[in-house]
């Protein structure tokens, strides 16, 4: 991860550390969470999510299939480990599930924009 905020563990986030605790056996990383692919990787479960969106929000204005099923996963992930934050509040996604959404939905450049803080 380019930036310094954005190296940070599952294990250093409380809200993702209760998720990991709550599946029966003990897993050491979120990206081994059963949960994780239905709630954040699952192609149906995403375009669930787009149209959760496109009521809320309008049309999601991201070009190319890659970008908008990351940027859905990120919030899929955020709503499952946070809940509901509010209109220009962003938290740092742990490194491995960010790699992990990465690798499941890959930039054709190689290149990713990273976490940006909101505009004030």
């Amino acid at each position: 991860m380019p930036q310094e905020r954005e190296n940070i563990c599952c294990r250093e986030v409380p809200q993702v550390m209760r998720r990991m605790t709550q599946v029966p056996e003990e897993i050491t990383c979120m990206i081994d969470h059963p949960g994780l692919e239905p709630v954040c990787l699952n192609i149906y479960s995403l375009q669930n999510a787009m149209n959760i969106y496109r009521a809320d929000h309008g049309q999601l204005r991201i070009r190319g299939m890659e970008r908008q099923c990351r940027h859905l996963a990120y919030r899929s992930f955020v709503s499952w480990c946070w809940g509901f934050l509010g209109r220009s509040v962003r938290v740092v996604i742990p490194s491995c599930v960010v790699l992990r959404i990465r690798r499941e939905f890959p930039e054709t450049s190689g290149q990713y924009v990273g976490f940006r803080p909101p505009l004030d």
